[in-house]
């Protein structure tokens, strides 16, 4: 199972979203929009856009340092993982299944 958190999104995109065969029993066969919420209603009423977003991922960052054992480095750091690996692209198409579709075309 994976999780998405999706600032904001156009609804009509969401039809694109189908049942996935694997899944937990409480979800049942509900659909997506059954549980889908847009992180932007919930913490959109901080602030500025920009403000309300740095809210939400210092939310993340504390729940992921209880969570985890975690150590905080720069992006140049973690990218040299990514390098180790054969690069960014390499792992991304070895490793993530997630894929971009280009709509635009269609």
């Amino acid at each position: 199972h994976h999780t998405s958190f999706l600032w904001d999104y156009e609804e009509e995109n969401m039809a694109y979203l189908t049942i996935p065969e694997k899944k937990p029993k409480y979800r049942g066969d509900r659909n997506h929009d059954d549980f889908l919420v847009k992180l932007k209603s919930a913490y959109g009423r901080i602030g500025d856009d920009h403000s309300s977003k740095r809210a939400f991922f210092y939310h993340v960052k504390c729940a992921a340092f209880e969570a985890f054992d975690m150590e905080e480095v720069l992006l140049k750091d973690a990218m040299k993982v990514f390098d180790e690996l054969g690069g960014m692209q390499t792992w991304f198409e070895s490793k993530c299944r997630t894929r971009i579709l280009d709509l635009s075309k269609h």
